[in-house]
């Protein structure tokens, strides 16, 4: 009886096993399907922007003949482009440092310091993950226009840290409720400022829940188009997505030169998810889940 009840535990798991690789094996498919989705639109845009007219036309998704590098020239230089993206740049740069700061401080302060009203102030900010931006969009252009503050790229990039610092507050947040109090504690014992135990002890523990905000606040700016829009009038002053679509309607007829525009204002955020992927992988994972 004994020996039945053995072979049959050994069958159940022989059977638990075999199940658990087809799972795997299901899972592993799905992936390179979603990840040829993924890849394959871009690396069509790639191919089809170092393509001439003509070859874009008599072989759209085969690998170019020659490679024409000038299409990439031209996007850069003749298409006035060169202006939009030290704009976009300069609006990116100041919203991912804005949403850093204060996110982080924020984060710190509602999970740390204890005060009265602690979990309103962070329920008010998370309460901004569940506002759909959209519905921000016309009260937003009003209140620029009646202040006087369209045409300004410095509240263009403080619209986007807004926009951004609910979520990062959320996952920073989740990073500090796993670090131990204690570490802070010894500190002060030792003399140090509520300002130092941020600075020097909390900064580095919670880099990668930086790195990651930092990330997806960057793409989120550089890849915005709809603020942009309504509060950026001047030429000279529009941001990349926005010159892109004016500069849909001028080469219309040199779709290879869009595709370059196209792809140089992709680049950016591929570059910086291939070289800190791993980072936003762990700091989602870890700042979504407390403790």
């Amino acid at each position: 009886m004994g020996w039945f009840q053995q072979d049959s535990r050994e069958k159940m798991q022989i059977q638990i096993k075999i199940g658990n690789k087809h799972v795997v094996y299901v899972a592993y498919a799905a992936m390179i399907v979603l990840a040829i989705f993924t890849i394959w639109p871009i690396w069509w845009l790639l191919m089809s922007s170092l393509k001439t007219t003509q070859d874009l036309s008599v072989n759209p998704w085969g690998l170019p003949h020659q490679l024409d590098f000038m299409n990439y020239y031209n996007a850069w230089v003749n298409s006035g482009l060169v202006r939009n993206i030290i704009n976009s740049t300069i609006v990116t740069v100041i919203s991912v440092i804005v949403t850093l700061v204060c996110s982080s401080m924020i984060a710190y302060v509602v999970s740390r310091i204890n005060f009265k009203g602690r979990n309103a102030l962070y329920y008010f900010f998370i309460a901004g993950m569940m506002i759909p931006v959209h519905s921000l969009v016309i009260p937003l252009y009003l209140n620029t226009l009646s202040w006087g503050m369209q045409n300004n790229l410095l509240v263009l990039a403080l619209v986007y840290a807004a926009f951004r610092i609910p979520f990062s507050v959320f996952i920073l947040e989740g990073f500090l409720a796993g670090i131990p109090k204690e570490m802070e504690e010894c500190a002060t014992i030792d003399g140090c400022s509520v300002w130092g135990c941020f600075l020097r002890i909390i900064v580095p523990l919670i880099r990668d829940g930086m790195i990651t905000i930092g990330i997806l606040a960057m793409m989120s700016a550089w890849n915005e188009l709809l603020v942009s829009t309504l509060l950026i009038k001047r030429p000279e002053l529009k941001t990349l997505t926005v010159g892109l679509r004016g500069f849909v309607s001028d080469v219309q007829n040199e779709q290879t030169q869009l595709f370059a525009g196209l792809f140089i204002a992709c680049l950016p955020s591929l570059l910086a998810y291939a070289f800190a992927s791993d980072k936003m992988v762990k700091g989602m994972t870890m700042g979504a889940v407390k403790g």
